[in-house]
């Protein structure tokens, strides 16, 4: 073997060693194509009549297209496509679903053609070929939007009447108005028709004898009074006053301060009660600044103290001590002070006058007062008819005003002829009398009509049998300063 055959061999034995997986690109043999040829690694020589890449197809065989796109600018969409000759319909109608032949097929144009605008019919034919004329009239009867584009179009009116207030015959709901009721209501309750009211019977003579009828739950007791009580405290209140009388006007000016401010208190709790907030504290030292200030430098207090009183209260809150309405709260803050407060100032007054002339006018007015009140509960409890103010105080009668009238008299001219209370005299204590049967049942019922506007019974529980301070001086409040004046009149110094 030659050194040729010895190349070769070598050269066949690199040629079949396996490539490795990094190997580039190489030139092979024609062995070495021909095996990848065979395991189907590469692919043969395409024939010489097969397209290769870059290759211009040959022209379509066959007759052209009708429509060559794209069109020129100036040709018509609609004759791009030739139409197709037309075809003769054919006599082959739809089938019901019964298998029985149906109306014929309606033949529908090409898809190029342009619309014919008709609309196919949806409601069946009517035999009656006026069905559809009247549907079209009924119809043209509603108003329609309207153009509107001259100014005398904007005359007419945009709806009829009766369109907005519809027939008479096809009212429903709120606009029927029909008497009878629909069947909605039938199951509702049947209304009972109102029964006629009983006649009154008529009213029955009573003799004199039988008691006549009490108002509202007045009875024999006293109207719910503890009258037991009731005279107990009394009496002890009596005897205060007169131990305070014969001690000196100067005691008997703090029992009547104190008296005077505790009505004062019991009048203001009232009126918080009543959801207002009066400045409670400057009432208080006002009364009793102003029972001082009139008892030291009589009537010249007044107007001083007052004054004062008015510029502090509007001070009280508006520098917000009380944070509250200033016009109700300031209002009843005033009134509280003017009417228990002012008024109860006139009993310095009167204790004012020199030799004990002011114990007795005050002592003498209060007896009658007493009096006064005693007597109308009594009679009025027991023979009381005909009210007063029914709609204030129903058991002040005018009955129990005669005979508190009668009593009052009798009990202070009998008071002055008895005891001799200088300067009174029999005709100075009529005149009193005369006044305190005025005054005394007016104050009564001032403070009947505060309470009432206050929705209260009572003004305090203080006293027992009796309520509060206030209720046993409300007649006083305004009998107080009636005597003075009268004193005035009467020059009794």
């Amino acid at each position: 073997m030659g050194d040729r055959d010895v190349d070769e061999e070598d050269e066949i034995e690199v040629r079949h060693t396996p490539r490795a997986p990094t190997e580039g690109v190489r030139i092979i043999g024609a062995e070495e194509a021909q095996a990848a040829i065979e395991t189907g690694q590469a692919a043969g020589k395409r024939p010489d009549d097969e397209l290769r890449f870059g290759d211009v197809p040959p022209s379509p065989e066959g007759p052209r297209p009708p429509v060559s796109f794209p069109l020129a600018e100036d040709s018509d969409p609609s004759t791009a496509v030739p139409k197709p000759p037309p075809v003769a319909p054919t006599s082959r109608g739809t089938t019901t679903g019964a298998g029985e032949p149906g109306p014929p097929a309606a033949d529908l144009p090409h898809w190029t053609e342009p619309p014919t605008g008709e609309v196919p019919r949806i409601l069946p034919e009517s035999d009656d070929a006026s069905a559809a004329d009247d549907d079209i009239d009924a119809w043209s009867s509603v108003s329609s939007p309207r153009w509107r584009d001259q100014p005398g179009d904007w005359e007419g009116r945009d709806f009829e009447d009766d369109e907005l207030q519809g027939a008479r015959d096809t009212r429903v709901g709120a606009l029927a108005d029909r008497p009878e009721h629909s069947d909605l209501y039938s199951f509702d309750e049947p209304e009972t028709e109102a029964q006629p009211s009983a006649p009154e019977p008529p009213p029955v003579r009573a003799s004199s004898r039988p008691r006549p009828p009490l108002l509202d739950d007045e009875r024999a007791d006293g109207g719910g009074r503890n009258v037991p009580v009731a005279v107990a405290t009394a009496l002890g209140l009596g005897g205060v006053v007169l131990l305070a009388a014969a001690a000196g006007p100067g005691v008997l000016l703090v029992v009547a301060g104190a008296a005077v401010f505790l009505a004062v208190a019991e009048i203001y709790n009232g009126l918080r009660l009543a959801a207002y907030h009066p400045a409670t504290a400057l009432g208080l030292v006002g009364t009793i600044s102003l029972m001082a200030a009139a008892y030291r430098n009589g009537e010249a207090a007044f107007p001083l103290v007052l004054a004062m009183f008015v510029v502090f209260g509007f001070l009280w809150y508006l520098i917000g001590v009380i944070r509250a309405r200033p016009v109700p709260n300031l209002s009843v803050t005033i009134l509280a002070f003017a009417w228990v407060g002012f008024l109860g100032s006139f009993a310095a007054l009167l204790l004012k006058f020199p030799h004990r002339h002011g114990v007795a006018f005050l002592l003498l007015a209060i007896i009658a007062t007493v009096a006064n009140d005693v007597a109308a509960f009594f009679v009025g409890s027991r023979f009381g008819r005909s009210p007063m103010a029914p709609a204030i105080s129903p058991n002040k009668t005018w009955e129990g005003f005669l005979g508190a009238s009668v009593a009052t008299v009798i009990v202070t001219v009998a008071v002055v002829a008895a005891f001799g209370l200088d300067p009174w005299t029999i005709r100075r204590a009529f005149l009193l009398s005369l006044v305190v049967i005025v005054f005394a049942p007016l104050g009564d019922l001032c403070e009947s009509l505060v309470k009432r506007d206050l929705n209260l019974k009572d003004a305090g529980s203080l006293l027992p049998g009796h309520g509060g301070v206030l209720d046993r001086l409300d007649a006083l409040l305004f009998v107080v300063p009636a005597t003075y004046y009268l004193v005035r009149l009467l020059e009794l110094h």
